[in-house]
């Protein structure tokens, strides 16, 4: 079983446009011409699902407003099957009804939500945004944060490890799920934080930009339960993110807790 715990979709009339500019951004700030593995709406990805033998894709969307939440979140549900797909929820930190929201997040089932400080706007050690994180804990979801750099923004970065540290230590870590291995191009920095806090890493998009030895380094550091497969599909193919993660010589055993275990228990 393949369960993929980092993947971006959009509704049909926006997905289009969206990764078009998402695409010119990582292409005007780092020069790179990101190719896609599928073409961002929800139908293209349960084609590829099919072709690239994935059986559950957990969708991680982004409220970058205030005002966002609520068709985000409406159409998070819509998608949401519970079997094959499953999406988290958003919102953001500088809302004025966090707690509302929050509450009905938890009422509506979801399992975890999603934020990101740079489309946000808001350093991962901001008051609110720990307060923010903290809380969700508190509900009992899953707090699934970019980390790192991101390739289509300009620098300053707003989730590196300089800001995650402090937020960690005041929140419940062990429901936080930190993307692209604990923070994407910075992971030396990551690596100097991992027995600090109990928290998730997930493997999104790192086949291409993190050396294999570091990559294995960190799944041992971490623990394999402790890892989530995760490709940030489209812009990694879900196959080279395996491909990746066996040839860095994890056990069965790894693999399994790192490719479905470890997401059931938090999704199931």
């Amino acid at each position: 079983m393949l369960i993929d715990f980092h993947v971006h979709v959009f509704p049909d009339k926006l997905a289009k446009k969206t990764f078009a500019v998402l695409r010119k951004n990582m292409c005007d700030v780092y020069g790179i011409n990101q190719e896609m593995s599928y073409g961002g709406t929800l139908a293209e990805l349960k084609e590829a699902m099919a072709e690239k033998n994935v059986d559950v894709s957990v969708i991680m969307p982004i409220a970058t407003k205030v005002t966002q939440y609520g068709t985000i979140n409406a159409y998070a549900e819509e998608i949401t099957d519970g079997k094959s797909i499953i999406s988290f929820a958003s919102l953001h930190p500088y809302q004025n009804n966090v707690e509302e929201v929050l509450c009905d997040i938890v009422s509506r089932g979801f399992k975890g939500i999603k934020l990101h400080p740079d489309y946000q706007g808001v350093y991962a050690d901001d008051e609110k945004f720990i307060a923010l994180v903290r809380r969700a804990a508190e509900l009992g979801l899953y707090i699934t944060i970019h980390a790192g750099k991101d390739l289509g923004i300009y620098p300053p970065y707003r989730a590196t490890a300089e800001h995650l540290r402090p937020m960690l230590g005041r929140v419940d870590s062990s429901r936080v799920i930190l993307a692209h291995m604990g923070a994407f191009m910075e992971w030396d920095e990551a690596e100097r934080f991992i027995g600090d806090f109990d928290m998730y890493f997930d493997t999104s998009v790192v086949s291409r930009y993190m050396s294999l030895e570091q990559y294995r380094r960190i799944i041992d550091r971490r623990g394999a339960d402790k890892i989530l497969f995760g490709s940030d599909s489209p812009w990694e193919d879900p196959r080279q993110a395996l491909a990746f993660l066996k040839e860095s010589g994890v056990s069965e055993e790894e693999t399994e807790l790192i490719t479905h275990k470890n997401a059931e228990k938090i999704l199931f």
